[in-house]
């Protein structure tokens, strides 16, 4: 594939141009959108009350996040390794948090199922806020790790964690009325309340995307590159199709219809057509960065041939 002003995408080291980000794959964009839903499910279901929407997003993020995670890395040494510095890796920050999560939300879930409690008063409230900011943090961190890399255009940007924050909380209120729907167990109040949220994310995310994508056509030529992959190259029927399209527009229409509807099936392809659209911009983001070409051949610069 070409690339504007003649400049291609390297298929190899040893070719001038756009070099692909190659080394997340599906295993991190999974990782990724395993602990941002699960995150965003546990943060929703701790307001709501809902101990089986905070277990299963629990789950989700212990067991998908980071199963995708070992599953990468290969030893679970490495985790190790990767968490050292915190002061200066957003990974190693994720991993702590991770960790924090792991411990509190666990206490917190033991202390909420039947009718015991074994924390009350201090003990309680700090556990509660623990697994509460910690579940936050997850929900955006990694679009910090990704912003932290200068030599991707694409994903430098300070709106990145937002976008990964908004698509959380997307993916946790739609999951949490999913739950409530199938179980039965829908409070009216906060149903009414999600619905309503999940309307308003869906239209905030659409326009995150909008102006992430106007702000990158606007930044550099390699980030520009990037957005005529997205809507006009490779990843065109992916980003529009599923995430435009199907992730934002559908499941909108889809949940407004519902309202009236009232339809138990139908929050079900909503859920679907919500995490389709999640998974598949955390693919087309991390498959469409592009490095900067690296050196430029001798043939390209035309004008210094005029000169010489």
């Amino acid at each position: 594939m070409q690339a504007h002003a003649s400049i291609p995408i390297a298929e190899h080291r040893f070719q001038f141009g756009y070099y692909r980000q190659v080394w997340w794959g599906w295993l991190i964009g999974s990782a990724f959108f395993f602990g941002e839903v699960g995150a965003g499910l546990f943060l929703v279901s701790l307001w709501t009350g809902d101990l089986v929407g905070m277990t299963l997003g629990y789950a989700i993020v212990m067991v998908g996040k980071n199963g995708a995670h070992l599953l990468y890395l290969g030893r679970p040494a490495r985790f190790w390794r990767a968490a050292r510095r915190p002061d200066r890796s957003w990974i190693a920050r994720g991993i702590w948090a991770t960790g924090i999560f792991g411990a509190s939300g666990f206490l917190w879930l033991l202390s909420q199922w039947g009718d015991y409690r074994l924390w009350t008063g201090g003990p309680a409230t700090i556990i509660f806020w623990m697994a509460a900011l910690s579940a936050l943090f997850i929900m955006f961190y990694d679009g910090f790790v990704m912003s932290a890399s200068p030599s991707i255009p694409f994903w430098h940007i300070g709106l990145l964690p937002l976008l990964c924050l908004t698509y959380a909380a997307l993916g946790g209120v739609t999951l949490s009325l999913t739950v409530g729907e199938l179980l039965g167990r829908a409070d009216a109040t906060h149903q009414s309340a999600l619905m309503w949220g999940e309307s308003l994310l869906l239209v905030i995310n659409l326009l995150l995307l909008a102006v992430y994508l106007w702000l990158m056509w606007h930044r550099n030529e390699t980030a520009r590159e990037t957005v005529r992959l997205l809507l006009q190259g490779r990843y065109a029927r992916f980003f529009v199709g599923l995430v435009v399209l199907v992730g934002l527009i559908a499941t909108l229409l889809l949940s407004l219809a519902h309202t009236q509807l009232a339809v138990r099936w139908l929050m079900i392809v909503i859920a679907a057509c919500e995490l389709t659209g999640d998974f598949t911009l955390l693919m087309v983001l991390l498959k469409s960065g592009l490095y900067a070409p690296q050196a430029a051949p001798v043939f390209l610069p035309s004008r210094n041939r005029r000169r010489s």
